[in-house]
């Protein structure tokens, strides 16, 4: 009896159903997964049958409406997702093939120039997520595809964050850095990013130039970047409070310990507001011999803000001259180090 009044209760549902029905449970799937997850197993498992069903019905949707006026964006969510699902399994083939899906609905007759330019900024972003790990080797690409788009869709905002993402992997070229960001600067009209592009081009104005540093240590010392000289110097810039510091910091402060003191030596500046928080993760990190300045003050201290810090953690690496060698070396500083220590 159960099995007939659902069946029933099922009928009205799909006698009904429209253009505008089925691309509204489409959107409703945006919300994300309702089940929450338990174990870490639970969190892919979830989210992949997520993903499975909002494949399905854009498919459908799809085969039943080619013509719909949102079938544009539906194919737009079916590349996002293949390209996701392609990233979790490690396998490229799907990602590959978004790549094709965006390009072929950049280029289609009669779209508006908008809805193309989300196209080419979706894939432009898909390509630069699939260069993490080559970004040296394929860096005039990735700064190629961003100048591209901010010049096939001029006055679209996304151009300029695209050149201020393709800035981030150029701290081996200060010149094109520069340009990029000017570039950025130039065709900004967003208050956040325009601050953004000014801390970046703040710190870039610091790197290759001699840098000095003095500050009391909540160790109750001094801290001077000029007494001794002849140390590789590391200085982090971190929080007590963010999720990305403490899920990087573990690995650091494990790889630091590999280089002899007498060679590298680690001072840290806490972008906090309560000492109790930065003294019990510095225990927790097993980073308490470190020298660390902690003023309260946050964002708003001096020591991020005079320097342009504008995330966390920031890795600033000063050879043993004194000079400031490289203002972003959260991913590479055990290259940066080595490279530092044969000079």
């Amino acid at each position: 009896m159960k099995r007939f009044l659902a069946a029933l209760l099922l009928v009205p549902c799909l006698a009904f159903a429209t253009p505008d029905t089925d691309w509204a449970a489409i959107v409703a799937m945006d919300a994300g997964p309702t089940r929450k997850p338990v174990t870490q197993e639970d969190v892919k498992l979830i989210a992949r049958q997520h993903l499975t069903v909002q494949r399905g019905l854009i498919t459908d949707f799809l085969a039943k409406y080619p013509n719909d006026p949102n079938s544009f964006d539906a194919r737009l969510r079916l590349a996002a997702i293949l390209a996701t699902i392609g990233k979790m399994d490690g396998v490229q083939q799907p990602v590959d093939d978004a790549m094709r899906m965006l390009t072929e609905l950049e280029k289609m007759p009669g779209v508006p120039l908008a809805k193309r330019a989300d196209a080419g900024f979706q894939r432009v972003s898909l390509y630069f997520q699939s260069m993490r790990g080559r970004e040296a080797e394929m860096r005039g690409s990735i700064v190629d595809s961003a100048r591209n788009f901010a010049t096939k869709y001029p006055g679209d905002r996304r151009g300029p964050r695209l050149l201020v993402e393709a800035a981030t992997i150029c701290d081996g070229d200060p010149k094109a850095k520069r340009e990029l960001l000017e570039q950025a600067r130039d065709l900004s009209r967003e208050e956040g990013l325009n601050r953004r592009i000014a801390d970046d081009l703040t710190r870039l104005g610091l790197l290759n130039q001699p840098f000095a540093m003095k500050f009391p240590t909540i160790q109750g010392k001094t801290f001077d970047t000029e007494s001794p000289r002849g140390f590789v110097t590391v200085i982090v810039f971190w929080s007590a409070e963010s999720p990305h510091c403490l899920v990087w910091l573990p690995e650091f402060v494990r790889a630091i310990r590999q280089f002899p003191a007498s060679n590298v030596r680690v001072a840290t500046i806490a972008v906090d507001s309560k000492r109790a928080d930065v003294a019990r993760r510095l225990k927790e990190l097993r980073m308490e011999d470190w020298p660390t300045f902690f003023d309260g003050l946050g964002w708003e201290s001096p020591m991020a803000r005079d320097r342009g810090i504008n995330s966390l953690p920031t890795v600033f690496v000063v050879d043993r001259r004194g000079v400031l060698r490289s203002i972003n070396a959260r991913d590479n500083y055990d290259l940066v180090i080595r490279r530092l220590l044969r000079e």
